[in-house]
């Protein structure tokens, strides 16, 4: 059986927000992802990529491996990655906002977040990949919970 983990990690680029450039890679990764069963959500903000992926360990590894030699990212840093025992994502292959829905740092402030860990910003990110995924139509594992328990 194949372990199924997470990545998430930031990355610079040059890249604008919801440009044809960005909206081409951003299909490019919902393609490639389908095929690899891979999941998970994308938030550009201040030219920084934030980006949970998960999926199973080998793939997931491989497409890591790919954003690291892609151009469009630099400087791409692992704030956390492990074993996963269920997708987050699980029916989003690549769920996207930018900064014009709304800012990370703004959500940080809203949310009286005080970031001084990796651990910390990378638990609050999660949270907060998690809320901009539900205000896309892009369902996270935590919104599917809130609609069952609703019921």
């Amino acid at each position: 059986m194949t372990e199924r983990s997470f990545v998430l990690y930031r990355s610079e680029t040059r890249l604008t927000p919801r440009s044809e450039i960005t909206r081409l890679l951003v299909d490019s990764a919902r393609r490639s992802n389908r095929e690899q069963a891979l999941t998970g959500f994308l938030h550009h903000d201040d030219g920084i990529f934030f980006h949970w992926l998960e999926g199973d360990a080998t793939p997931l590894a491989q497409m890591m491996q790919r954003i690291a030699r892609d151009p469009r990212h630099s400087n791409l840093v692992t704030l956390a990655s492990g074993p996963l025992p269920a997708r987050r994502f699980p029916d989003c292959p690549m769920g996207y906002s930018s900064q014009t829905d709304y800012s990370l740092l703004r959500w940080l402030a809203d949310h009286s977040v005080t970031v001084r860990e990796h651990a910390v910003f990378a638990t609050a990110l999660l949270s907060f990949l998690e809320e901009r995924a539900g205000s896309t139509g892009c369902q996270s594992s935590r919104s599917i919970w809130r609609a069952k328990a609703s019921m």
